[in-house]
């Protein structure tokens, strides 16, 4: 699926007056992308991303998917598009009291497939993420890295076109980040899923995007390849990025290969 942000704007009312989360941000996000947001903390990137699938309602401007305006999207249309937009986050969000199989085939049960179809089909994405020896396992059992991978085989249950991860690897040690990374990339690649990635840290755009945007304040610093966004950025916000990660002389063979899949 295609992203079209369009002049985004989105502004928080509270007691001490008015917070411009988000100001005329325009981005396009290609179908097959694997796309960073990144930027320092409070810059709005966690707030862009939840505009795409409507948790948070932009104030001003739209968001365009697949060339169709959804902003006013609400009941059974809001329900049908969600479903089409998987969401992982930093803190997995799994249910405790349910075992692994158990958090995978939670939304095709919401969905009403039988249980045999959504048991047959949560073994099937367990096995995609590593863990198909883990179906009876327990949350508190698992470590950090595996509960990820858990949040990300129930995240894919509902077939998604579109994969949103806000900081889904911020809690994780360097290996274990890595490793996640990587499977996201192979789920870029094997099922053409548009992968949407927020992060503070340009290693982790390094290692698994194609495209970058570099939020700054509520607007939109730049955006571009990432190997040409890291090795000559344009902004003061991507180069305060730049020096703070260490990330110097980096050279086009180093980038990441992003299939780019139809979905």
């Amino acid at each position: 699926m295609m992203i079209h942000l369009k002049n985004l704007s989105k502004t928080y009312e509270g007691r001490s007056g008015t917070h411009d989360a988000l100001r005329d941000v325009t981005l396009h996000i290609e179908r097959g992308d694997v796309f960073g947001i990144i930027g320092q903390s409070g810059a709005g990137k966690s707030t862009l991303v939840r505009c795409i699938n409507l948790l948070e309602r932009p104030t001003s401007g739209s968001v365009v998917i697949d060339g169709v305006d959804v902003t006013v999207y609400e009941g059974k249309d809001l329900r049908v598009l969600r479903s089409k937009i998987g969401m992982i986050f930093q803190g997995f969000s799994l249910f405790q009291q349910r075992d692994v199989l158990g958090n995978v085939t939670f939304p095709l049960e919401l969905r009403g497939v039988s249980k045999a179809d959504a048991r047959a089909r949560a073994r099937d994405l367990l096995s995609l993420v590593g863990l198909a020896d883990k179906a009876d396992f327990y949350p508190s059992q698992l470590s950090g890295g595996q509960q990820q991978r858990v949040a990300i085989a129930r995240a894919l249950a509902n077939d998604p076109k579109i994969l949103l991860c806000d900081e889904a690897t911020s809690a994780l040690d360097t290996l274990t980040t890595h490793a996640i990374l990587g499977l996201l990339r192979d789920i870029n690649e094997q099922l053409g899923v548009t992968v949407v990635v927020i992060t503070h840290s340009l290693s982790v755009a390094r290692q698994v995007c194609n495209k970058v945007a570099v939020v700054d304040r509520g607007r939109l610093a730049e955006a571009g390849f990432v190997e040409d966004v890291l090795a000559a950025p344009r902004s003061e916000a991507a180069r305060l990025l730049v020096e703070a990660d260490g990330v110097i002389g980096f050279r086009h063979a180093d980038s990441p290969v992003i299939a780019k899949k139809a979905v």
